[in-house]
């Protein structure tokens, strides 16, 4: 990346207000898992109710 004014970009803050949060799944915790399925919202009742398998 060479155009200095494209990276000022990406560093603006963004607006608290528009953010969300959400659960997403355990999928998300794997290095081999690179799709949109790791983001995607999940009920709580699909959440890992503990920290090690």
């Amino acid at each position: 990346m060479k155009d200095v004014s494209v990276a000022s970009e990406l560093l603006k803050h963004y607006d608290a207000r528009l953010m969300r949060c959400y659960p997403v799944s355990t999928r998300l915790n794997h290095v081999a898992h690179d799709d949109a399925e790791c983001s995607a919202p999940v009920d709580f009742a699909q959440i890992q109710d503990r920290l090690f398998s």
